[in-house]
């Protein structure tokens, strides 16, 4: 496998997280434990693949430096910096 195949597979891996979250947070307000629990459990198992392939890629690649110009920088780096504020929040 190349390594470059890596990061669509963590954006897939990020976005299939983020519809079982959404599907738990659904089962949930409508009262149907087991459907959460399950989203909830499968959503955690595929975050935590998501950080595998997250680490492994950053591992073997190293840093990717951003060379965007212009106004699209300042918000690169404010999402960046919220991203990487509310990821280490949410682990306690």
């Amino acid at each position: 496998m190349d390594i470059s195949s890596l990061a669509p597979i963590n954006a897939t891996l990020n976005a299939v997280a983020a519809i079982l979250l959404l599907s738990g947070f659904f089962f949930i307000r409508r009262r149907n434990v087991g459907a959460h629990r399950v989203c909830m459990i499968a959503a955690f198992v595929v975050s935590g693949a998501f950080l595998v392939c997250y680490l492994t890629y950053h591992y073997r690649v190293g840093d990717v430096r951003f060379t965007g110009q212009g106004w699209v920088r300042p918000v690169y780096f404010t999402m960046l910096v919220t991203h990487v504020v509310l990821a280490i929040a949410i682990v306690p």
